[in-house]
């Protein structure tokens, strides 16, 4: 607004070009903040030809949520980024994400750690490799937030932090339901080795939501990290995709282990994942709900592991109180029409009349 009352664009234009030259010759470091103009980036349409750095700022509207974005579009002398990156202003400053490099240099740790789950690790052949990216899908119901918070409760025994993302409850709605099944969050939650953190994705936005994400996480320096679930975040597959890539990207290189939960809807493939991110995950736990004789059944099954010999069994599985009991590979779950024969297990009782 320097030269706002210069009407004539001729006599504005070298006022610029000598404010500058100006600022040059005297070796002056100087930040200067325009308005957009109709078909440049300035107001005046010189000030970009002009500066050796341009910094474009932008704010966006999709779907009724506001994001802001940062470009560098030129920086002389420079090998600078030329992508768009979200950026986040609250009461803790500013944050910037960049894209994180997709070079795929990331280490590959052989040590496996805990699912929380006996069965589980045994389908697994021991587990999950630290520093890996679980996803654990399923419809509504299936139990998928249960599974997912027994390796939250394992890495805070080992003594782990572990990072909590929920997008659907409360801390203490969470904590008082995984009370239900054997879990104290709480305890784990105070001794600060559990970070909670719940909000509605719309809250940010979704790359910016995706930059809270980051910084949380650099925050907090968490050995595993749960988002539930990642598909809040919007509807659009590409969007998701792109930005659930870069998460995935930056734990790894981090090396945290990483588990997501994933909402599949009724009658939709299992080898399909809404998230749109199922090609990038090295464990892929697929839980499903089995109605059979009048009675709805849950049922488990690895549909893949990389680098790991795993159990390509469905079993029934159960959350009691006193957690989640799996049992033996069931043969009649992967083909409804088949007859079901039931294998007695521990924890999963056999109803009178049933085949053995």
């Amino acid at each position: 607004s320097l030269f706002a009352g210069l009407s004539n664009a001729t006599l504005l234009r070298a006022e610029l070009r000598r404010l500058f030259r100006w600022l040059k010759d005297r070796r002056m470091t100087a930040v200067v903040t325009a308005e957009r103009g109709a078909g440049a980036l300035t107001r005046s349409g010189l000030e970009e030809y002009v500066s050796d750095c341009v910094i474009l700022l932008d704010h966006r509207v999709t779907d009724q949520v506001s994001t802001r974005r940062l470009r560098v579009v030129k920086y002389r002398g420079s090998a600078h980024g030329t992508n768009e990156y979200p950026f986040l202003v609250d009461d803790s400053g500013f944050s910037v994400l960049p894209i994180t490099s997709l070079g795929l240099q990331h280490r590959a740790s052989a040590e496996r750690v805990s699912t929380g789950i006996p069965r589980l690790d045994s389908m697994l052949g021991g587990g999950y490799f630290r520093g890996s990216t679980v996803l654990v899908s399923g419809p509504a119901g299936s139990g998928k937030t249960s599974v997912a918070a027994r390796f939250v409760q394992a890495s805070c025994v080992r003594g782990e932090r572990c990072l909590y993302f929920a997008f659907e409850e409360s801390p203490q709605q969470l904590a008082r339901n995984m009370r239900s099944i054997g879990m104290d969050l709480g305890r784990w939650w105070k001794a600060g080795l559990l970070r909670l953190e719940s909000a509605r994705p719309a809250v940010y936005g979704l790359e910016t939501h995706l930059a809270f994400m980051h910084r949380t996480i650099r925050e907090f320096r968490p050995a595993a990290v749960l988002v539930d679930p990642i598909t809040d975040f919007t509807t659009a597959l590409a969007d998701n995709k792109a930005m659930l890539t870069r998460l995935i990207d930056f734990l790894k290189m981090e090396g945290i282990t990483a588990v997501f939960t994933s909402l599949t809807s009724a009658g939709e493939q299992v080898e399909q994942s809404e998230g749109g991110v199922s090609s990038l995950i090295d464990t892929w736990i697929v839980l499903r709900d089995v109605e059979r004789d009048g009675r709805r059944s849950r049922a488990i099954c690895v549909l893949k592991s990389r680098g790991m010999q795993h159990s390509h069994d469905i079993r029934e599985f159960r959350i009691t109180k006193r957690g989640i009991d799996i049992g033996e590979d069931q043969p009649g779950l992967s083909d409804p029409k088949a007859e079901v024969r039931i294998r007695k297990s521990p924890g999963i009782p056999v109803r009178k009349g049933a085949k053995r």
